[in-house]
């Protein structure tokens, strides 16, 4: 009598395992779909959106194009404005706003190897070395620097990663819905993404603020470290700076991954005009620039 007893004490506790081992399946495949949806989620990269009133939307050799004027909020001229694609470089534009509003930019900033690292482009400083941080706001602008934006995202927040969580509040709080930033310099890394309105978002605050303005100007400039021991020569990648009177910046951006990028502005007496061109091709960004500032500013 007592092995039959012990026999169904036993019965008992495997079905009790049976059924917990069952329900605990359940569970794992629920969350497994549910972070596969999370995840194809973050990986889209076209978000439906409000549609918004664009006057023409042009025949450009762009994979995204917008044009307007800063005074105004209709769009003269777009072209899947809301498609989010990697912006390169003129992420650097974001990286920017935070340093010229940081208060700090006659911060002493030492270039660490996680900023020296960086690729491809780079104005060369050494791992140890010192710099004001108006200085490195300067290389990261004009000469689209990956040691100087990286070296500003580390000083101001902490890390890459702190300083990426940074921009994307900002980005939050300028209304750029479809953007997520995720390091200080536009690297392809990860899921480093904007559209053509966002950025036209962030270029007209960017505006407002006199030392970018007074940056994005600049076609040469020097800079030093701290100690004045070692001078580096700054020089711009934008052509329409060079070659177009009008021009007045903002910023060029590129990687294999993005082709060809260009946030611009131009001014004609009181006429202002930006214009945002992502995935152009080959070389096609400065015709496309002269074309519609031509029809902004000069009609």
């Amino acid at each position: 009598m007592k092995k039959i007893i012990k026999i169904k004490k036993i019965d008992r506790l495997r079905y009790i395992w049976i059924f917990y081992g069952g329900l605990a399946f359940i569970v794992a495949i629920s969350l497994y779909f549910t972070w596969f949806r999370i995840g194809a989620a973050k990986t889209t990269k076209t978000i439906t959106v409000k549609s918004y009133k664009v006057a023409c939307v042009p025949n450009v050799q762009a994979e995204a194009f917008l044009a307007k004027a800063t005074n105004s909020t209709t769009i003269l001229y777009g072209k899947n404005i809301h498609n989010q694609l990697s912006p390169a470089s003129l992420t650097k534009v974001m990286t920017a706003v935070l340093a010229a509003e940081s208060g700090r930019l006659n911060d002493i900033v030492t270039i660490t190897q996680e900023a020296k690292a960086v690729e491809p482009y780079k104005f060369g400083a050494i791992v140890g070395d010192k710099f004001l941080l108006k200085d490195l706001l300067i290389a990261t602008m004009v000469s689209s620097s990956n040691d100087a934006a990286m070296a500003i995202g580390i000083h101001l927040g902490g890390s890459s990663d702190r300083f990426a969580t940074m921009m994307n509040t900002k980005a939050k709080e300028l209304g750029m819905k479809n953007t997520h930033f995720t390091n200080p310099c536009g690297l392809d890394i990860g899921e480093n993404m904007s559209t053509a309105y966002d950025l036209m978002l962030l270029t007209e605050h960017a505006i407002k603020l006199p030392e970018i303005n007074t940056i994005a100007n600049y076609r040469k400039v020097l800079i030093s470290n701290i100690y004045n021991t070692k001078q580096y020569k700054i020089k711009t990648h934008n052509k329409l700076l060079e070659y177009n009177p009008m021009a007045v910046g903002l910023k060029t951006g590129y990687t294999i991954k993005a082709g060809p990028c260009l946030i611009a502005r131009a001014k004609n007496g009181k006429k202002d005009a930006i214009l945002v061109i992502l995935h152009s091709g080959r070389g096609a960004r400065w015709g496309i620039s002269k074309k519609y500032f031509d029809l902004i500013l000069k009609q």
